[in-house]
């Protein structure tokens, strides 16, 4: 499952423009010669109080501009590294549901990757996390959010992966995962 373009039928309905006119302000703001980080300077003030979320906005319709003309290819970051991300919606309560996944990390590995170092957990008034650096220096979150009642949204993701084939197998792992529990 490979992993998709942005959509630009989104990003369109949420800045309120035609994508046409949104290249046209990245290719004003520098378009393939300036940095994602200058293209997104560039456009934040343009939707700020504008849209809502423009933030997030902005820096989708960056990143479908640098797939458009060929910089990255889909799940890639600016860095040149992949992420990847797999979810379920599972029974239990969201610290109950991060505990079963990290009861399932036998010793110490991750999608068969050695964890380096110590996992950490931590929660927001949203979400209960874990998350662990790996020895191939890659990086992993699982990230657990209520749904409704009784129910816990868990969302595995890669980070730091270093090709989109890595990407593929990493996601395979993330699903044998999520399977397990």
């Amino acid at each position: 499952m490979a992993t998709k373009a942005m959509n630009v039928q989104a990003i369109e309905k949420a800045l309120g423009e035609p994508w046409v006119d949104t290249r046209a302000r990245l290719e004003a703001a520098g378009g393939a010669s300036a940095s994602h980080k200058e293209l997104a300077d560039a456009l934040y003030p343009q939707f700020d109080g504008v849209v809502e979320k423009h933030g997030w906005w902005v820096q989708g319709a960056v990143v479908a501009y640098e797939q458009e003309i060929g910089r990255r290819v889909p799940g890639q970051r600016a860095d040149g590294t992949f992420d990847v991300a797999v979810s379920r919606t599972l029974t239990g309560t969201r610290n109950d549901v991060i505990t079963r996944f990290a009861f399932l990390i036998d010793e110490g590995t991750l999608a068969g990757v050695a964890l380096d170092g110590e996992a950490r957990t931590s929660t927001t008034e949203k979400r209960s996390f874990w998350r662990a650096n790996l020895e191939d220096g890659t990086k992993f979150e699982a990230a657990a959010e209520p749904k409704d009642e009784g129910r816990t949204m868990l969302v595995l993701t890669a980070s730091k992966l270093p090709s989109t084939e890595a990407l593929e197998e990493r996601r395979a792992a993330l699903k044998e995962l999520l399977g397990q529990l």
